[in-house]
């Protein structure tokens, strides 16, 4: 049987509610009895009920991560911000629990919000981030938002700055001589689409180049849709010379339709991607990436989660 505080009052012979304060550091219970109690906790192997203390303090020291990718798919990019978001909660004393995110998602999320198994929530992944913060914020949920920005100013997120990740990689290939690049992304990312594309945008105007609206592809997610797409370009008359890849994934696509025609890289075909994820290093030769600071961003992620 799990020892109580109703046998540490026993073996005191004190009160169960002056256990209780002594161990949950009320100031009214003197250092010398606090001190007792405490070495009688540990004497006897006592262990405090988490669901006590949940019902006693209406907090379950828990958050919740909602995301909206299939669990198979937690690659590198999702468990590098995973892993900064579970050492910043251990670090407060907060455990950590995944929600996929279903196809009912608005019965899903009320359930979670009304049953109240975790404090708040961190949400990624999903297209749908502005309707679930706005539903959230119905519920009473305290909330921050991952990896994208949301329009509400009333919303809390954490992101990378996408548009200047947007700019630093057409920057970098404009810096090398080119003139022609395309620039692709993938379906579904809402907002990190447009800003990427922005900082794109503003590294061409800086250096004096149109925008070919040609030239910027929104792929779809199934495998070898950029390797198609970027090779149907690639046969124009005036094809790009380089691309600027969501992620490393799609610019080992576009190395793959490059290779297909003939074009090695770098010099006939340059591609950057995004993430700095390993298998950026596959490539040969391997691939200059971009690197977002995925462990800092889930970690301040869950500093602002659980400063609300």
């Amino acid at each position: 049987m799990p020892i109580t505080i109703d046998d540490i009052a026993r073996q005191l012979q004190v009160s169960v509610s002056t256990v209780s304060k002594a161990l949950n550091g009320y100031g009214d219970i003197s250092p010398a009895t606090r001190q007792r109690v405490l070495d009688a906790a540990r004497e006897l192997d006592y262990h405090p009920s988490a669901a006590a203390r949940t019902l006693r303090r209406q907090r379950t020291d828990k958050i919740g991560f909602l995301y909206s990718f299939p669990t198979a798919y937690i690659g590198e990019f999702a468990s590098r911000i995973i892993n900064g978001v579970v050492s910043e909660a251990e670090d407060q004393g907060f455990n950590l629990t995944l929600y996929p995110v279903r196809d009912n998602w608005q019965d899903y999320m009320v359930r979670i919000c009304r049953m109240r198994d975790v404090d708040g929530l961190l949400v990624m992944g999903s297209g749908l981030a502005e309707r679930m913060v706005a539903l959230l914020a119905q519920e009473g949920m305290p909330c921050v938002v991952l990896n994208r920005r949301v329009a509400d100013p009333q919303a809390s997120f954490v992101t990378a700055d996408h548009e200047d990740g947007g700019y630093q990689v057409a920057r970098h290939l404009i810096d090398q001589g080119h003139r022609r690049i395309a620039h692709i992304t993938r379906e579904g990312l809402g907002a990190i689409n447009d800003d990427r594309l922005a900082g794109y945008c503003r590294a061409l105007a800086e250096a004096g180049l149109a925008f070919d609206p040609g030239l910027a592809l929104e792929t779809a997610m199934q495998p070898g849709s950029i390797r198609i797409a970027l090779g149907e370009l690639l046969e124009r008359h005036d094809p790009p010379t380089a691309a600027a890849a969501i992620n490393d994934i799609a610019a080992l696509e576009c190395l793959e339709a490059a290779a297909q025609r003939g074009l090695a890289a770098p010099h006939h075909f340059a591609v950057v991607g995004s993430d700095n994820n390993r298998i950026s290093l596959t490539s040969t030769p391997a691939l200059t990436t971009l690197h977002p600071p995925l462990a800092e961003m889930g970690r301040r992620a869950t500093r602002a989660l659980l400063s609300q």
